[in-house]
């Protein structure tokens, strides 16, 4: 079974601690960045690890790849810096590094996952906005919070799970 992210909107807090665990993670450089939206919500934006990758598709030295089925890669060494992945993330959340001229991404912190532990960003979230597990698990946990569960259609059918609240209509109210 697929492992996700779960992101709870009605939970982010806007305080940045996934930020900086994400950058403590990979020396000082964070690969997640809060987006607050109409100054009531907060999204965490990170990669999506989706099942169905453009990012893949367009990198042409294949500096891109999936690492595992559930995490999708950037092996720094190949990457030419050509930024046709940054265009292609249809959400975002792949950046271009000035200073050492390659794209950058979430790698769901693969070196803790392997050691068995959470990601970084999960880890230090106090607002428990951030989960990360089996994706019926994190439905169940959408399921027992009450709020509209959705995943984007351009991730297929796993990527990371994200809730809004019901009464949301888009404009803040």
């Amino acid at each position: 079974m697929s492992k996700v992210f779960y992101l709870d909107v009605t939970r982010c807090t806007s305080c940045r601690s996934c930020e900086v665990a994400c950058e403590r993670e990979h020396h000082g450089r964070p690969n997640i960045f809060v987006q607050v939206i109409d100054e009531s919500y907060a999204v965490p934006i990170n990669c999506r690890h989706c099942e169905e990758t453009p990012c893949i598709e367009v990198c042409p030295t294949q500096a891109i790849h999936r690492e595992t089925p559930d995490i999708v890669s950037i092996a720094s060494m190949k990457c030419i810096g050509c930024q046709l992945c940054t265009l292609a993330c249809p959400f975002g959340a792949i950046w271009f590094d000035k200073l050492n001229k390659v794209a950058r991404k979430c790698d769901r912190c693969l070196d803790r996952l392997e050691r068995g532990e959470e990601p970084a960003c999960v880890t230090t979230c106090s607002a428990r906005a951030l989960a990360y597990g089996e994706m019926h698990e994190m439905m169940e946990l959408a399921e027992r919070r009450g709020e509209h569960a959705i995943f984007h259609r351009s991730s297929g059918t796993f990527g990371t799970l994200v809730t809004i609240p019901r009464k949301w209509n888009g404009k803040g109210e």
